[in-house]
């Protein structure tokens, strides 16, 4: 069997983040994948099949709370192993394939398109297998890794498209929501080029790399708007949300994934609501996370905004939740610079963002 995790653990880790993904029927092809395995006990299956088990994981878990930590083996380790080129190819068709796999269940960091089509951290993550899948099948197999160089600078052209797209819709807040989605899949990018540490004469590097700066092919000046404004603004509402781990309710439904910062007003509401929202002692377990987070420096804009959308829907407001969550939160809550982001009109606080987007 290939270095990893054992496929049962992989499984129960799946499980433990999206349990719901084991409930249903149907969906995209590596939701059919992680079902079958469930059921299946074989704790040394061939690379191939390893491999799918691991995609797939990480496909249903990116957008969730506690993701599968299969990254670095899809990127890399499973390419090096003496068995890999007996099974480059299907492994590198399968990369072609997931390109078009639906992450819509299984993630609500995305946004939908003016062309209808969606924008999300999942073109990041399949950057970084189609990035380790071309320096694997570069010598090997000339022939696929063109397929892939071409069908990654597609995808960075695309999201350039978006970009232009969302501005001449005059879309200011879906224009922003988009800055950190570009910005994390042309970062995931960019860190897999280096880990395989492609020369500075590789058709890829030449074509993709660090395409936020002229010099790239596919370099567009929008992705320096894009970095620009995702570093001074941004990256921090996006980070990872290491605090809402613990808030364990948070993982019940995918109602409850979260979205891009620092939105999160509609989020606050539906995790508050009377119906199909948490149980008040899980949702307070959420309102001290989040106050966990914010004195971690992370998303002191959104996580705001998902306390005021909380105390807006939750059934009793304030004065029920508060027989769910400490007193020291209760006062933060109740009291100082907290209690005035949160006060702030969801159309006010929205507007003034609006005006980050520069349109």
């Amino acid at each position: 069997m290939p270095p990893g995790i054992a496929t049962a653990l992989l499984v129960s880790q799946v499980r433990n983040t999206v349990p719901f993904l084991f409930d249903e029927t149907g969906g995209p092809p590596y939701a059919d994948v992680l079902r079958a395995w469930a059921q299946r006990d074989e704790p040394e299956p061939p690379l191939n099949e390893f491999f799918k088990l691991c995609m797939s994981a990480h496909w249903a878990t990116a957008g969730t709370f506690v993701p599968t930590d299969v990254d670095n083996a899809i990127r890399k380790k499973h390419w090096e192993q003496p068995e890999s080129p007996q099974f480059l190819g299907e492994m590198a068709d399968l990369v072609l394939e997931s390109f078009g796999w639906d992450y819509a269940p299984y993630t609500a960091r995305r946004i939908t398109l003016p062309d209808d089509k969606l924008l999300a951290t999942h073109e990041g993550t399949w950057f970084s297998v189609a990035a380790g899948a071309y320096a694997a099948c570069k010598v090997p197999d000339p022939e696929r890794a063109e397929k892939l160089l071409e069908a990654i600078a597609s995808e960075v052209r695309r999201e350039a498209d978006a970009l232009a797209n969302l501005r001449k819709a005059e879309d200011a807040l879906g224009f922003l929501k988009a800055l950190p989605l570009v910005c994390h899949n042309l970062g995931d990018l960019d860190r897999v080029i280096d880990f395989w540490e492609l020369p500075a004469d590789d058709a890829l590097r030449l074509r993709v790399y660090d395409a936020t700066k002229p010099g790239a092919v596919e370099h567009d000046p929008l992705f320096a708007m894009a970095a620009e404004i995702n570093t001074a603004h941004l990256a921090p509402e996006n980070h990872r949300h290491l605090a809402l781990r613990k808030a364990k309710g948070l993982r019940r439904k995918r109602d409850y994934l979260l979205p891009v910062g620092p939105f999160l007003d509609s989020w606050g509401v539906t995790i508050a609501q009377r119906v199909g929202g948490l149980d008040l002692p899980a949702l307070g377990e959420v309102v001290s996370a989040l106050l966990d987070g914010m004195e971690w420096e992370v998303s002191g804009e959104g996580y705001p905004r998902a306390l005021a959308g909380i105390l807006e829907a939750v059934p009793g407001g304030f004065n029920q939740l508060a027989k769910h969550i400490p007193g020291r939160d209760q006062r933060l809550l109740s009291t100082g610079a907290l209690r005035q982001k949160i006060s702030v009109p969801r159309a006010r606080f929205e507007a003034r963002w609006a005006k980050i987007a520069r349109l």
